[in-house]
Order: structure tokens, then C-alpha cells, then sequence
């Protein structure tokens, strides 16, 4: 009988169930790297992440979201596009794949310093 703004709305059908499937999957891939729990979890709001931690019936699944939120969720690449310029890579769709495979990859572990962010777009760029 309550009417909810529409906001709440999506969150509460459409972005839970997502949130379910993404936990289902979660459970069925326990194994994962950074990178790719980032990817999955990224574009939930807090809320939403909260309530796949709530709701998940395994722990490994739970630590997995909590490793996320706690120490995933914040991490920020020092790269810049005017990094990518002075490297002579025109501006276009090669940024934002440069600028991912940096995020994966310190995600990952791979990269501490912005140097070695230079390093690793200037090889990546080469290679692809």
C-alpha cells in the first residue's frame, strides 16, 4: 500500500535482482582475481552491496564482497589521459582501454607506482 519514490523502486526489483544473479555467480566462482571482482561489483550502489554480504549463503562469497568494499571499492589509478598524449596515443576509445587494463592490472597487484602505470600503458599499447 506504500508508495515508494521510484528510485527505491528500481533498487528494491530490478537492481536486486541483479544483485541475486551476481551473487549466484559469485557462488559458482569462487576463485577470482581482483580485477574481476571489481568488474562485477562495481556497479552496485552501497546499499545493494550491503544486502548481497547479508544474503550470501557462503563465507568465502561474504569475504569476497567485504575484500571488495573494504580495499577494492577505493582504489584510483594516477594515470592521466595527458599521460596517454605525451605517449602519442590520440584521444579516443584507446584511452578508456588503456586506463581499464591499468586499473585491472593494479587491481591485480602489478602496479604500486605511476611510473609502473606508464610502463604497463606504454607495453599495452605496443602489444594490442
Amino acid at each position: 500500500r506504500f508508495e515508494l519514490a521510484p528510485e527505491f523502486v528500481k533498487i528494491f526489483c530490478i537492481k536486486r535482482f541483479k544483485a541475486n544473479k551476481c551473487s549466484i555467480w559469485l557462488e559458482r566462482n569462487p576463485r577470482l582475481s581482483n580485477s574481476i571482482l571489481y568488474r562485477k561489483l562495481i556497479e552496485f550502489k552501497t546499499e545493494l552491496i550491503l544486502y548481497m554480504m547479508a544474503t550470501a549463503k557462503q563465507k568465502a562469497v561474504k569475504k569476497a564482497i567485504s575484500h571488495f568494499f573494504t580495499n577494492l571499492r577505493p582504489t584510483s589509478i594516477t594515470l592521466k589521459g595527458r599521460d596517454l598524449k605525451k605517449m602519442q596515443l590520440k584521444p579516443g576509445p584507446i584511452y578508456r582501454q588503456v586506463m581499464a587494463a591499468v586499473l585491472d592490472a593494479k587491481l591485480d597487484g602489478k602496479l604500486k607506482t605511476k611510473k609502473d602505470e606508464i610502463d604497463f600503458a606504454r607495453h599495452y599499447v605496443e602489444t594490442h
